[in-house]
């Protein structure tokens, strides 16, 4: 199992910066959808310009389900930043198409409940915006200090653990056992149940710093696709699924 919610983010990120800044023939003639004109501070023009809030708010949306620095930043509306968060999650649930691991419609209560497990595995993640310095070429790399949140290890450890005991119960008493429907959507909760379990008990490393680039495209200034979905393998010991 591995999640790609750092892959929607970044999507999210640039779809986010496109749009809130309303990108017309000249980045200075920008304006917010129904929201006025944009900021100054969104201007590519001038160098002291707060991207480090400008990725804080977009971050905070996409793992925390916070819009408050968005909506205080001008990018958007809290129903535009609830829009984005939902689209990451909808694309995840998407990927996992619980319906066709079953074979058959998945419970609905379950999903939910897969749905619910991937948001707080985002707000688990701590990290902080931490500073924005400008570059020789024109970026901007901004700092993000995070700690590593050791869940996927301890997450295949439980949930190995727990399939071995269903699988004995189930092969202690063939009788007994319940259809093939019934165990997968078992197999599936017993996932679900791990996940929480192991959320409630997360373990993180030190701090450590990471940086991330907003650089300038067609002159407006937008974070690096890379760096964002670099952050996933910092945020997370998905070393441990990747290896």
């Amino acid at each position: 199992m591995k999640i790609n919610f750092l892959k929607r983010c970044a999507a999210a990120l640039m779809a986010v910066s496109v749009l809130s800044m309303g990108l017309t023939v000249s980045a200075a003639e920008s304006t917010v959808p129904g929201n006025g004109p944009a900021p100054g501070v969104y201007d590519a023009a001038g160098p002291d310009l707060p991207y480090d809030q400008y990725l804080g708010a977009l971050l905070d949306v996409c793992f925390r389900n916070d819009a408050r620095a968005f909506v205080a930043l001008g990018l958007g509306s809290k129903e535009d930043a609830a829009a984005v968060y939902n689209a990451i999650l909808d694309t995840e649930m998407n990927s996992l198409d619980l319906d066709s691991i079953l074979g058959t419609e998945c419970p609905e209560s379950l999903k939910n409940d897969f749905r619910n497990a991937m948001a707080q595995v985002l707000a688990h993640a701590r990290f902080a915006v931490a500073g924005c310095d400008l570059q020789a070429d024109g970026s901007y790399r901004i700092t993000i200090v995070y700690e590593k949140m050791f869940f996927f290890e301890p997450l295949m450890n439980l949930y190995t653990a727990i399939l071995t005991d269903l699988a004995t119960t189930w092969l202690s008493d063939p009788a007994a056992a319940p259809s093939e429907e019934d165990m997968m959507i078992q197999i599936l909760a017993a996932l679900c149940s791990s996940m929480n379990v192991c959320l409630e008990n997360a373990a993180y490393a030190a701090p450590a710093l990471a940086t991330v680039s907003v650089e300038p495209v067609n002159g407006v200034y937008l974070p690096n696709t890379e760096d964002i979905t670099g952050l996933e393998e910092l945020l997370f010991d998905t070393d441990y699924i990747n290896d």
